[in-house]
């Protein structure tokens, strides 16, 4: 039933067969198992061993054991075992085992079998299964030696015959090393003319069947090869929090004492100890160092020079704290283009322009191709965020329908854009204010706050965040957060904001007051709105809020 087949069971004949098949198979363990005790290996090994894999290339004791029996020297036993794995992987083409000693193999031999040889042997087993890892991994370590060209073509006559060989794009992308050192300025980014001869095969590909998405993925992995390493965006000093912030492009791990990131003030170096804006011993954007008491007495505010470098960057950030004031800061221009896919946005401008028009065109045949989509919503978002805003929202709204398996991942992409532009929008005010207003974006995830470090108010209602990143604790200037409507229960993970004075959680389902108890590790919080709130109809909630929070004005209607 069910549309599967009855299988028959076994009938006495091949029952007893299959006994005998084990009754041997044990003795020969047995056998094997005490010889190993004595230290018996010795051709009998070899022997009994054989007999096992032949049968079953997937016992990993049999191939210990093998390989502890054969001769210590080469001599002439590399031609017949290299046979003799290649008849166990035509049993299990995927056996690790066999591939293991395949490799262990090649490598004592002396002189080594000629790589010609060995790449037939996988071609034998890719035609065979075109997504046999395990070949290609081998073929991989073979093409380490050779001519990359020879490889790119034999993956170019594989993708001719079959454009849907994932395995193959991924053998042709790894094949397209880096031609300069990783983390240096463009590292990795293809030269023109290959990176033309890349797009044409992608562009055949994507002509030829739209739906399918090994093109895709290889076309977004080609374009974003150029990683621009990670460097400093923004320097925050604040004398009375007594902390210098330093938030990076990317991620990066910093350690207590590290000698990549240094910092001084008036040319003393600070010696205290970096620790993550997010509180805990992983990469973050954002890294603190406390700052040292001052000479002066108390009520002096002298000027303060800060000087930080990053080891990777040989560029170094200065900021001047002016006597009398409490803060003072330094942040790299936004560019658009860099902001919502940087390893693209690096590229030509004239090359991603192309890709735009080639996925407009394929578009008009095909719309809904859910890879053209998705590159063209992620084209024109590294193009020109501001110029393609509308656009890039008309995708993303018909990817969500035509692809309703992975509208989550839609609805990230979606946020990352949102977010992107809120960036470029924001509104700095003449008092030092910075706004970014982000309500009602159906943002589903909050990226880049690496680049609102600076934001003082941060309007976010209407959206489906549903809970805060620990991200968010590199928002040391951040004094107003409005989260009203967000489908928030709990604040659990949120770091300590030392600005914070107002907070909005209006018409978030919290009926907790406990959830609420990572703000007491906010010193300046003054004003929470709760209303329309589970916890603000609970009984007794007045007076659990006023024990967990006793400074905070609470307002729950």
């Amino acid at each position: 039933m069910h549309g599967r087949l009855k299988v028959r069971p076994p009938d006495a004949a091949r029952r007893r067969q299959r006994e005998e098949k084990l009754r041997l198979y044990r003795s020969a363990m047995a056998t094997l198992l005490e010889k190993r005790e004595r230290g018996e290996l010795d051709a009998e090994v070899l022997a009994l061993t054989g007999a096992v894999l032949a049968a079953n290339p997937d016992v990993g004791t049999c191939w210990n054991l093998r390989r502890c029996a054969l001769p210590p020297e080469p001599a002439d036993w590399v031609p017949g075992e290299l046979a003799f794995v290649g008849g166990c992987l035509g049993v299990n083409p995927k056996s690790y085992g066999a591939w293991h000693h395949r490799g262990w193999v090649l490598r004592r031999a002396a002189p080594p079998p000629p790589a010609p040889a060995e790449r037939a042997f996988c071609d034998r087993l890719l035609a065979a299964d075109p997504r046999n890892f395990h070949a290609w991994e081998h073929r991989r370590a073979l093409a380490a030696e050779e001519d990359p060209e020879a490889e790119l073509a034999f993956t170019g006559a594989l993708l001719s015959r079959d454009f849907s060989n994932f395995s193959a794009w991924h053998h042709r992308g790894r094949l397209l090393a880096p031609a300069r050192p990783a983390g240096s300025p463009g590292s990795g980014a293809l030269p023109p003319h290959r990176l033309r001869t890349e797009l044409e095969l992608v562009q055949n590909a994507v002509f030829t069947d739209p739906n399918d998405q090994s093109a895709w993925v290889y076309l977004r992995c080609i374009l974003s090869r150029a990683s621009p390493p990670p460097r400093i965006l923004c320097l925050y000093v604040n004398r009375e929090d007594a902390t210098l912030a330093v938030t990076f492009s990317r991620p990066v791990m910093v350690g207590a004492k590290s000698s990549a990131l240094k910092a001084t003030v008036d040319g003393s170096a600070l010696e205290g100890a970096w620790r993550s804006g997010e509180g805990r011993p992983r990469p973050s954007h954002t890294w603190l160092c406390d700052l040292p008491p001052g000479p002066a007495p108390p009520p002096a505010k002298p000027r303060l020079r800060f000087r930080v470098t990053w080891e990777p960057d040989p560029a170094h950030r200065e900021v001047t704290l002016p006597a009398g004031e409490d803060e003072a800061w330094w942040q790299e221009p936004v560019v658009a283009r860099e902001l919502f896919w940087p390893e693209v946005g690096v590229a030509e401008a004239s090359v991603l322009a192309g890709q735009v028009e080639t996925c407009r065109q394929l578009l008009e045949l095909e719309p809904r191709s859910r890879g053209c989509l998705l590159t063209l919503a992620l084209l024109l978002s590294a193009l020109d965020p501001l110029a393609h805003e509308e656009e890039t929202r008309r995708c993303l709204r018909e990817l969500q329908e035509a692809d309703p398996l992975r509208r989550g991942f839609v609805a990230d992409v979606a946020s990352r854009a949102e977010a992107a532009l809120g960036v470029l929008r924001q509104e700095a005010g003449p008092d030092g204010a910075v706004r970014l207003r982000l309500p009602g974006k159906a943002l589903t995830s909050l990226p880049l706050l690496e680049q609102m470090a600076l934001v003082t108010h941060l309007q976010l209602a209407g959206n489906r965040l549903g809970g805060l990143p620990p991200a968010l604790g590199g928002l040391r200037r951040l004094q107003v957060l409005d989260l009203s409507h967000n489908g928030v229960t709990t604040l659990r993970g949120l770091p300590p904001l030392p600005r914070l004075e107002e907070l909005r959680l209006e018409g978030n389902p919290i009926s907790h007051a406990s959830a609420l108890a990572p703000l007491a590790a906010c010193p300046r919080l003054a004003r929470l709105r709760l209303a329309e709130t589970p916890l603000a109809a609970a009984p007794g909630a007045a007076a659990h809020l006023a024990q967990l929070l006793p400074r905070v004005d609470v307002a729950l209607a």
